[in-house]
């Protein structure tokens, strides 16, 4: 696989994703499903609909707020993951081996920008084993 690239809408928090009813289970909320089938009409658009990418990978997030408020970036990674799934870009995001999240610059509307690449590990700097100094 080459990569992948997909703009999507700005994702919901994981906190505006998730509802609880009156017994306190847990559901997608409107706002989390309108999301998932935004970004499934999105990625059809862009030809990724449907890949059912099935190896190791890496994905790469640029996150344009739609505002100034101040946001913990991976907070947005549960509705943008679980909607590229039910989008079947790929099997499953357990897949997801490397997860790097950048904050874009202020966007009127906001938006996402997703890269997926092949996993190809990760290479340590030199420097002393951290788990060394762990007691």
């Amino acid at each position: 696989m080459k990569e992948v690239f997909i703009d999507l809408p700005f994702p919901p928090t994981v906190n505006s994703y998730y509802g609880h009813n009156t017994r306190g289970i847990k559901y997608v909320s409107k706002r989390g499903r309108v999301f998932r089938d935004l970004c499934a009409e999105m990625c059809n658009e862009q030809n990724v609909y449907n890949m059912r990418i099935d190896t190791r990978i890496s994905l790469d997030v640029i996150l344009y707020p739609p505002d100034k408020r101040k946001r913990d970036l991976d907070n947005y990674m549960k509705a943008l993951q679980d909607a590229l799934t039910l989008s079947n870009v790929w099997t499953d995001d357990e897949l997801i081996d490397g997860l790097h999240i950048h904050r874009g610059k202020l966007l009127t509307g906001g938006k996402c920008s997703v890269r997926i690449s092949d996993h190809s590990g990760f290479i340590m700097p030199d420097s002393p084993n951290i788990w060394d100094f762990i007691e």
